[in-house]
Order: structure tokens, then C-alpha cells, then sequence
């Protein structure tokens, strides 16, 4: 029976509540007010919680930030890298053709040479 209920039975009745159930009540009473006070210590001790998860979730959020900064900037000069290898080998397979020409000109006048100071 609630404590609530116990006095309204009692009044009905016209029994008046004895001491027994006075510090029946006052009993309650207390351990009501302390697990309200407990409940208070948790509830703030939550929310110091909270504001420290969510500081540190800000601190992670821009550590990721810049990390994802970083490897955008990575990639781009990756990219150019690669961009200025891929130049730079076709030209020097332009330069080795060039040379390669070059060399077989060459070899066509020292043939011719050699056919001329064979008969003479």
C-alpha cells in the first residue's frame, strides 16, 4: 500500500496514524530524498562526461580534418609526379628515336665511306 494511500485509508476510518507509521513515512521519505541526490550526482557526473566526450570528439573531427587535408594534398603531388615521369619519358623515348635516326644515318655514311675507300 502506498504511503499516500495508507493516509487517505486512515483519515477515511478516522484512525489516527501512530509514530510506527510516522517514521514508516519519514523512512521513505529519506531514502527518496537520497536516491534523488544520487540520481543528481549521476546526472552531473554524466554531463562532465558528456562535455568531455564531445571536446574530445571536436578535437577528433578536426585532427581528421586536417589528416584528410594532408592526404588530398598527397595526392595531388603524387599526381603530378607521376604526370611529370609519364612527360618526361615520352620525351626522352622522342630524344632515344631521334638519337637511334641519328645513328643509323651515321652508320649508312660510314657505310658509304668504306664502299668508297674500298674502291679506290
Amino acid at each position: 500500500m502506498e504511503v499516500w494511500e495508507f493516509h487517505r485509508v486512515n483519515l477515511q476510518t478516522s484512525e489516527r496514524p501512530n509514530l510506527r507509521t510516522y517514521m514508516n513515512v519519514a523512512e521513505k521519505l529519506e531514502s527518496i530524498e537520497l536516491k534523488m541526490r544520487q540520481l543528481a550526482l549521476k546526472q552531473e557526473r554524466l554531463q562532465r562526461e558528456n562535455a568531455a566526450l564531445q571536446t574530445e570528439n571536436q578535437q577528433l573531427k578536426a585532427g581528421l580534418d586536417k589528416q584528410e587535408a594532408t592526404v588530398i594534398a598527397l595526392k595531388d603531388k603524387l599526381e603530378t609526379v607521376q604526370r611529370s615521369f609519364e612527360d618526361k619519358a615520352v620525351e626522352e623515348d622522342e630524344q632515344s628515336q631521334q638519337l637511334k635516326q641519328l645513328i643509323d644515318q651515321y652508320i649508312i655514311e660510314i657505310d658509304k665511306c668504306m664502299e668508297w675507300l674500298h674502291h679506290n
